[in-house]
């Protein structure tokens, strides 16, 4: 919904049931002219329920995960991986399949890890097709620790969002704290997408890292106001007046 609100054209590949799920999914993307490649299933489309407080904190209760090995037809996605610019990779099992495909392109690989406790080993193979990995602190005892092993591998940069408190951006070189954007709590959904999409579309506008950082904050103050995961009415030239409001990020060198 962000790249789409940004002006990107976005092809979403997903694994969905013949429900009455699916059938928003694809309405929805309709909507906002989102290209899609589906690979149907007979078990139900994965969807979980979110419960979430006045200050966007947020609990999932997985409804159904959907089958545990999704038939993809990979030779019908395989074209779109390969021309592709740039590939947000979603922590699901129908991209687990689809990963063997990413050793054949040259786009860029982002991934967010959400809750990523630092331990869980089904994380391993998406982290190492990953350039550029964001997770939450809320699972991290200790967040330098797991952003230090992050950066060791393949990624060279790693957002650790904080919610109410920001992110902060690193890199092998600094470190960025990005505050958030003050905004009027609506829904958290899609505010951690928004700001990853947000960022990135910053970075390749030629933004510093921080002034992108700024820019994706913006971004995801949007998403929390708006019950549709990104307002349709909200481009970049929405997102960069909004900016403009805030402070200047700070930066601590390594």
């Amino acid at each position: 919904m962000a790249l789409a609100a940004l002006g990107c054209n976005p092809v979403l590949h997903c694994a969905l049931g013949r429900d009455g799920h699916a059938d928003q999914i694809k309405a929805a993307c309709a909507a906002r002219d989102i290209a899609l490649i589906v690979d149907e299933q007979d078990a139900p489309t994965p969807h979980h329920l979110n419960i979430m407080d006045h200050q966007g904190g947020r609990y999932s209760i997985i409804l159904s995960n959907g089958p545990e090995n999704p038939v993809i037809d990979q030779e019908r996605i395989k074209g779109a991986i390969q021309s592709a610019q740039t590939i947000f990779l979603s922590l699901c099992q129908s991209s687990k399949q689809l990963l063997p495909l990413l050793a054949h392109t040259k786009a860029e690989v982002l991934l967010d890890v959400h809750d990523y406790d630092g331990e869980n080993p089904w994380y391993d193979d998406f982290i190492a097709c990953a350039d550029v990995i964001q997770l939450s602190d809320v699972s991290l005892a200790e967040p330098d620790v797991v952003v230090g092993r992050l950066l060791s591998g393949r990624a060279r940069q790693v957002v650790l969002t904080k919610g109410a408190a920001g992110a902060e951006i690193t890199t092998a070189d600094a470190r960025h704290v990005i505050p958030a954007m003050p905004a009027r709590m609506c829904d958290s959904n899609g505010a951690g997408d928004a700001f990853s999409v947000a960022l990135w579309y910053g970075l390749r506008a030629g933004l510093a890292l921080d002034a992108a950082g700024e820019f994706a904050a913006a971004a995801a103050a949007f998403a929390i106001e708006d019950q549709s995961l990104f307002p349709p009415n909200v481009g970049p030239a929405q997102v960069r007046a909004r900016q403009a409001q805030t402070k200047p990020s700070g930066t601590d060198p390594k």
